[in-house]
């Protein structure tokens, strides 16, 4: 079967809407048309409650059984056009689905979500608006594996908008003219769009146990919660001889996948949210299976929540940074965790991050992009090894910690209980990556160290004094 998908807000729905699906029907173009009536969020004027446009919407086509009116936009508050797509296509497996909309969408059709996606996946009949030309658009958009098929139906120009204001103006019988007599009558009798409507509550009921009893929670679509950990270390770097300046390795713990998706590539560990446990005891269970890892710092950084991070579905990440002396814990560290040695390059544009464990090495780049605000994200240029956007994740946590270090004292959670001046300078150093004056360091740490009675001695240098910190 040729399946039509017909979107919009038909806030109210009028007879040139009628007009199109009936010409699509008749002429055989398709053998059916599934609207969808739009989420509640738009900004409309006397936007109706989905449930009331799609009751107008079944009251017009009330005698054609191959008109489907769909509440999953509105139910589900769904924005973008390609997650309704891929709904139709679920229930119609193997059927041509075509998206139907107006020459003046497709002007801008490549500023929709996932677009490309789209002409790749479905297949587009546009309707002919007068004094619209797309003959671009249409050539640039055939190079994609759907078809993109042109139709005049010589519709004229009737909006909804003029509807709602003939109604508010109270001209109803004018606004008659534009709509089906019984969409006409239950807007009259319901009083909709008029100055003084004031929208019903969908149901009273007396108490929350009431309420409960009554409500279904499968009625809407779900997504999932995991938490992912960027836990970033510090380490010796082995010296050669003596001589050698000492050196601090800074590292972030990566997890190789066994199972898709995204089989033996590398990722944070991570895990999704139980319903019996908190995300704070969620990342602790999840360091604790995945890396053998226990009581370890960590804060929450950020919430990652692009649609399409994750291929099984809309899955949220509530991301933590956390911080440890690897000096500490290397041995225990599961067969399949590693702590890769981070080596970054920042330029005006671009971030550039080596990744080199004793096995294996790859580099990433992310690019910088600056919103209205200045406020900066990032965009993964390359990644051939890091799994799901782990590797945005990593970059931001980067950041996060190179800014935290400079006002607080988040760095004391990556040192032993006693170092010298000289190994907590190099922390700072690793994390930084560039060499910091000694003098200044020192003034700056001076406050926040307490100077034991005790030195440590390398065998290479004479004996430096301990310290711990103050905190």
């Amino acid at each position: 079967m040729r399946i039509g998908v017909y979107g919009g807000c038909f806030n109210p729905c009028h007879l040139m809407h009628k007009r199109l699906v009936d010409e699509l029907l008749n002429k055989n173009i398709f053998d059916r048309i599934i609207i969808l009536p739009t989420g509640d969020f738009y900004n409309k004027s006397n936007l109706l409650k989905g449930e009331i446009r799609k009751k107008m919407l079944e009251i017009m086509f009330d005698d054609d059984n191959r008109v489907i009116v769909s509440d999953y936009e509105f139910k589900n508050n769904l924005i973008y056009t390609f997650r309704s797509l891929d709904y139709v296509a679920s229930i119609y497996k193997g059927d041509d689905i075509y998206f139907i909309l107006g020459s003046d969408n497709l002007l801008h059709f490549d500023t929709w979500k996932r677009y490309e996606y789209i002409l790749d996946t479905y297949n587009l009949l546009v309707v002919k608006r007068e004094g619209i030309d797309v003959s671009k658009q249409i050539e640039r958009f055939s190079k994609y594996k759907g078809n993109l098929d042109l139709i005049n139906l010589d519709l004229d120009s009737t909006s909804s908008s003029k509807i709602r204001d003939l109604f508010y103006e109270n001209k109803d019988i004018e606004a008659l003219k534009y709509l089906d007599k019984n969409v006409y009558d239950y807007i009259v009798k319901n009083g909709f769009y008029k100055k003084d409507y004031v929208e019903k509550s969908e149901s009273t009921y007396k108490n929350d146990e009431e309420f409960l009893k009554n409500y279904n929670s499968d009625s809407y679509l779900k997504l999932s919660l995991t938490t992912d950990i960027t836990l970033f270390g510090v380490s010796d770097i082995k010296k050669k001889n003596y001589r050698e300046n000492d050196k601090k390795a800074f590292s972030v713990l990566l997890v190789k996948r066994n199972r898709p998706p995204f089989k033996d590539m590398w990722c944070l560990p991570g895990g999704f949210l139980s319903l019996d446990e908190t995300l704070s005891d969620c990342t602790k269970r999840v360091l604790s299976q995945e890396a053998g890892l226990e009581s370890i710092y960590l804060e929450q950084l950020y919430t990652f929540d692009d649609i399409d991070r994750d291929i099984r579905g809309r899955v949220l990440s509530c991301s933590y940074m956390g911080l440890i002396d690897i000096n500490k814990i290397e041995s225990n560290i599961r067969d399949n965790a590693r702590f890769f040695n981070i080596a970054y390059k920042e330029t005006n544009d671009e971030i550039i991050i080596n990744f080199k464990a004793y096995d294996y090495e790859f580099e990433s780049i992310v690019k910088k992009e600056y919103d209205e605000f200045g406020i900066v994200s990032y965009k993964i240029q390359k990644n051939d090894d890091l799994a799901f956007d782990h590797l945005l994740i990593i970059t931001t946590s980067i950041m996060r910690l190179r800014s935290k270090i400079n006002y607080t004292d988040i760095v004391f959670h990556m040192m032993p209980n006693k170092f010298t001046l000289k190994e907590l300078q190099l922390v700072y150093e690793a994390i930084l990556d560039k060499k910091l004056l000694d003098p200044v360091f020192r003034r700056d740490m001076k406050d926040k160290l307490i100077k034991l009675d005790e030195v440590k001695s390398d065998g290479g240098h004479r004996p430096a004094a301990l310290y711990k910190y103050k905190g």
